[in-house]
C-alpha cells in the first residue's frame, strides 16, 4: 500500500520498524533538503502515513484481542454449563435423602415449637400475676401514705401562702428601712458637720438595718421556694 512505501517498510512489519523508518526517514530529508519549507512538505507526508499505519494496527490489535476474548467467554460458559448439569445431578441424587431428612426434621420442630410455646405462655402468666400481686401491695402501701401526706399538703399551701403575702409586704418595709437608715445617717452626719456630738451607735443601727432590709427578701423567696418544691413533690406523691 502506499502508506508502506512513503516509508519503504512492509505490511508485516511491526510497529518498531515502522517507527524507526520514519524517524529515518524524517532525518534523512532534514539533513539532505536545506530548503524548510520542502522539507517540512515531505516530513508531513511521511507524518501522515506514519499515523495511518499507527492507526490500523492497533485497529488490528484491538479486533485480535476481541475474538482472543470471546473465545475465552465461549470455553467459560461451556464450563460453567457441565457444572451446572453436574450440582443438578448432585441435588437430583440428594433430594430424596434430604427429603426424608427433613421431615423427620420438621416434626422435631414442631414438637419443639410446642413446648416452647407452653413454656412461654406459663411464664407470661406468671409474670403477669407477680405484676398484679406487686400493684395491689403498692397500693395498699401507698394509701395510708397518701392519707397521712394530704393534711400536711393543705398545711404546706397555707403557709406557702401567708410566706408569699409575708414576702410582697416585707419587700416594701425592707425599701423604706433602707430609706430611712440612709436618711438618719445623712442627718446624724449633718449633725457632726454642725458642731454635734457624733454618736457611732446611730451609724451601726444604720448599717445593721440596711443589710438586713437588702437581704431580707432574698433569704424569704429562697424559703418560699423550698417550700414550694416540697409541697409539689408531696402532691404528686398524693
Amino acid at each position: 500500500m502506499e502508506k508502506y512505501r512513503i516509508l519503504g517498510v512492509d505490511e508485516n512489519a511491526s510497529m518498531e520498524e515502522v517507527k524507526r523508518a520514519y524517524e529515518n526517514k524524517v532525518r534523512e530529508y532534514r539533513d539532505n533538503i536545506k530548503d524548510e519549507k520542502r522539507a517540512m512538505a515531505f516530513i508531513k507526508v511521511f507524518d501522515k502515513a506514519y499515523e495511518e499505519i499507527k492507526l490500523e494496527k492497533e485497529k488490528n490489535q484491538y479486533q485480535q484481542t476481541r475474538v482472543i476474548d470471546r473465545k475465552e467467554v465461549e470455553a467459560r460458559q461451556n464450563s460453567d454449563s457441565n457444572e451446572e448439569e453436574s450440582t443438578r445431578r448432585r441435588r437430583r441424587d440428594g433430594s430424596s435423602s434430604r427429603s426424608v431428612k427433613s421431615k423427620n426434621h420438621n416434626n422435631k420442630s414442631k414438637n419443639n415449637d410446642k413446648d416452647r410455646e407452653e413454656k412461654r405462655s406459663k411464664s407470661r402468666k406468671d409474670q403477669s400475676k407477680k405484676k398484679k400481686e406487686s400493684s395491689s401491695t403498692s397500693e395498699l402501701i401507698k394509701l395510708p401514705l397518701q392519707i397521712v401526706i394530704l393534711p400536711i399538703v393543705a398545711l404546706l399551701s397555707l403557709v406557702i401562702f401567708l410566706c408569699k403575702i409575708i414576702n410582697l409586704i416585707s419587700w416594701i418595709a425592707s425599701k423604706v428601712v433602707m430609706i430611712a437608715a440612709i436618711a438618719v445617717s445623712a442627718i446624724h452626719g449633718y449633725q457632726i458637720y454642725i458642731g454635734h456630738a457624733p454618736k457611732y451607735k446611730i451609724f451601726i443601727i444604720s448599717g445593721i438595718a440596711f443589710v438586713v432590709a437588702l437581704f431580707l427578701p432574698i433569704v424569704l423567696n429562697t424559703l418560699l421556694s423550698i417550700l414550694e418544691g416540697i409541697n409539689n413533690g408531696l402532691k404528686k406523691l398524693v
